[in-house]
């Protein structure tokens, strides 16, 4: 996995893709109908692709033989990609009816662990007779102290950068999506974690 290229890619998508969630979102204000349909489903799949995409760039992390192209190449077989897509926004709209776990914080690191876990057993379900995706009680522990860490994280930071923007482009309200934006870079650490849990599975004996 290369840095020189992860984080300037990861940057890249997340902030294009919350500037057209919110440049749609605001050009549909007056719209009631059009503002729900973007609203609940298409920027909610702006977010799904924006997520494989920074998840494309982690997931390297658990073969270091591999790249972000593998898995592309992974999502293009049999349309698994496809699929993926449909259990991502089904997941996020059931994870919107259950406590706390409705908090992007919670939702966006679960919808990347649920990604992870699925390329991860299309990809070595043939190496690995029984594949572990569930996380062990020490790596639960950690990705859930980082979830805590990202939420008083992203809650100073980002008052004072979306009253920055609505200032600076005379708008409003841009604070959902400035949250949204920083809970998706600040949840790589989760996805290095499980990535490290499921990478120890691929050097241990048998």
């Amino acid at each position: 996995m290369s840095l020189f290229w992860a984080i300037p890619i990861t940057a890249a998508s997340v902030v294009a893709g919350t500037s057209l969630c919110f440049y749609l979102l605001h050009q549909a204000r007056d719209v009631a109908a059009t503002l729900w349909l973007l609203e609940h489903v298409l920027c909610p799949i702006i977010r799904i692709l924006v997520l494989l995409i920074v998840v494309s760039q982690v997931y390297p992390g658990i073969d270091e033989n591999s790249t972000s192209v593998d898995f592309w190449r992974i999502l293009a077989r049999q349309g698994q990609g496809s699929d993926l897509i449909n259990i991502l926004f089904f997941a996020g709209l059931l994870l919107a009816f259950i406590p706390v776990v409705d908090h992007p914080v919670f939702a966006l690191p679960v919808q990347s662990l649920l990604t992870i876990a699925l390329v991860f057993h299309w990809q070595y379900l043939e190496n690995l007779s029984t594949p572990v995706l569930f996380p062990s009680a020490a790596t639960l522990a950690k990705i859930v102290a980082y979830m805590t860490l990202a939420y008083f994280v992203t809650r100073q930071a980002s008052i004072p950068i979306s009253r920055w923007i609505d200032h600076r482009l005379s708008i409003s309200g841009s604070i959902r999506l400035v949250s949204d934006a920083i809970y998706m870079l600040l949840q790589i650490p989760v996805m290095l974690i499980y990535c490290s849990f499921l990478a120890a599975q691929l050097t241990r004996p048998g």
